[in-house]
């Protein structure tokens, strides 16, 4: 076991120098008193510096291959632009990776935005506002249920985002206004499901949900 002659105590572990003075220790290092608890950290970084690098590769080959047999379109921009979508889905998630409700509300918006971007870019179709956008909505409703079930969530942990994602729903109805939708099932199954989730809400959490919505308005 490792001495401080100057603290006159025994440190257990492998150390180059006293807890407590910094001091020069003398003697063999031992075992430590805790065990090492191994923990996902070094994983968790191995993959994102994966993720990069995969990411900067793809640009950057997408790019050489573009250039050196053009085609008539930049399609290399589209790759990069991809790779930038990812990366932006990605940082919302874990930076609200703690909350889940709020990173699928999130998740929605963002995807969303960037659905309408990609089918501006490609000549717009309406695949966005008929099927990504609905998709996306009914999505989001489905797995907030099964997690506030799944993780036994307080009502208040996620009442707000269940809203939210319930007033998602009748996002098809303004499109279906502006003539931006060329088929009627999923906006429509969308805009049924968001009807069925705020009633089942003001049913049985009409209460808690009014309490909330006081809570965050300060009211």
């Amino acid at each position: 076991m490792l001495y401080c002659d100057k603290c006159r105590l025994s440190v257990a572990g492998h150390r180059d120098r006293c807890p407590l003075c910094q001091g020069a220790l003398s003697g063999e290092s031992g075992p430590e008193t805790f065990p090492v608890i191994p923990t996902g950290r070094h994983q968790y970084h191995l993959v994102l510096r994966m993720l990069i690098f995969l990411s900067i590769t793809a640009v950057v080959v997408s790019g050489a291959i573009n250039v050196m047999f053009p085609a008539g379109k930049p399609w290399a921009f589209f790759v990069a632009l991809a790779v930038g979508c990812m990366w932006v889905s990605l940082y919302s998630a874990i930076i609200r990776r703690h909350n889940l409700p709020k990173n699928i509300s999130w998740q929605v918006f963002l995807l969303s935005l960037l659905a309408v971007l990609w089918d501006e870019l490609t000549g717009w179709h309406a695949w966005s506002t008929t099927y990504v956008i609905p998709s996306l909505c009914i999505f989001a409703m489905a797995a907030m249920a099964a997690i506030s079930k799944a993780m036994k969530l307080q009502a208040q942990d996620c009442l707000i985002y269940l809203v939210i994602d319930g007033l998602f729903g009748f996002v098809p109805l303004v499109f279906l206004g502006f003539g931006w939708v060329t088929n009627l099932y999923l906006p429509v199954i969308c805009v049924a499901a968001s009807i069925i989730s705020l009633a089942a809400l003001f049913s049985f959490e009409g209460e808690n949900l009014v309490l909330e919505i006081k809570k965050r308005l300060h009211l």
